[in-house]
């Protein structure tokens, strides 16, 4: 017997989860599919569904993968933080143990996404030009060149730059002595562009990887991924592995909860 739409929609995440690794096994065009006949099995929407899917995504990515009994998570909270996230990254985590402890409702939520949208702002060059000087600086004190010897140019203008995911072709090349190139990836480039914050770190992970392939040096300035960037890292093939540096932002450096 099939459970009913109400007692899913309390436990959604429970329910959903052993759904995930199926869903994501399936290319594109075969998961609408999949969701219809789940659709037609517990009598939810197929939107229904998919925000099921994408809330556990979001959690599972930061380390949640259940709830305990006294806690309540509903639905609409997640995507409310994940929207938050996606243009302030840093709150995201503070934000889901609030919500967890009931000190934060799904209204206090909605009013908190509409001042993160108000006060949202595109990076701008000087937040660009401080990363250059860091780098200028990581630079010089490894001996690899001098301050006066570096040359700026865009990602996208590179001959590179076209693997690079979107929003993150803002970033930047730094030209080196001896045909050598950095790639400057600064994770604020990407926040208030109007992407979904897993799409953002997503894209921001791969990017990592390209870099690192491409790249005599990759230079990553991301406070909010910290966690993320350096797993990634030790992943990589020792001789990939040294080519990228993390810039410390005087961030945490604890995994998510």
């Amino acid at each position: 017997m099939a459970a009913r739409p109400g007692r899913i929609a309390n436990d959604w995440l429970a329910y959903i989860r052993p759904h995930l690794r199926p869903f994501e096994a399936l290319e594109h065009g075969e998961r609408g599919d999949y969701i219809a006949k789940l659709s037609k099995k517990v009598r939810l929407s197929d939107n229904t569904l998919r925000r099921f899917i994408a809330a556990a995504q979001f959690l599972e990515a930061e380390g949640i993968t259940e709830l305990a009994p006294d806690v309540r998570m509903p639905v609409a909270a997640v995507e409310r933080v994940a929207r938050i996230a996606a243009r302030q990254p840093e709150r995201r985590r503070k934000l889901l143990e609030d919500v967890s402890e009931g000190k934060l409702t799904i209204m206090e939520l909605r009013e908190l996404l509409k001042k993160c949208r108000k006060s949202a702002k595109r990076p701008g060059g000087a937040h660009s030009t401080s990363s250059l000087d860091r780098v200028a600086r990581e630079l010089e004190i490894r001996n690899i060149c001098r301050r006066g010897e570096v040359v700026l140019a865009r990602a996208d203008e590179g001959e590179f730059g076209w693997l690079l995911t979107t929003p993150m072709k803002r970033s930047f090349i730094v030209r080196l002595p001896e045909a050598r190139r950095a790639l400057i990836l600064d994770a604020m480039m990407s926040q208030g562009s109007g992407t979904s914050f897993a799409m953002q770190r997503r894209g921001f992970l791969r990017n990592v990887l390209v870099g690192a392939s491409l790249y005599d040096f990759v230079f990553v300035f991301a406070a909010a991924w910290h966690y993320e960037v350096e797993k990634l890292v030790q992943q990589l093939r020792p001789v990939l592995r040294k080519s990228v540096i993390l810039v410390d932002d005087n961030c945490s450096r604890r995994p998510p909860p």
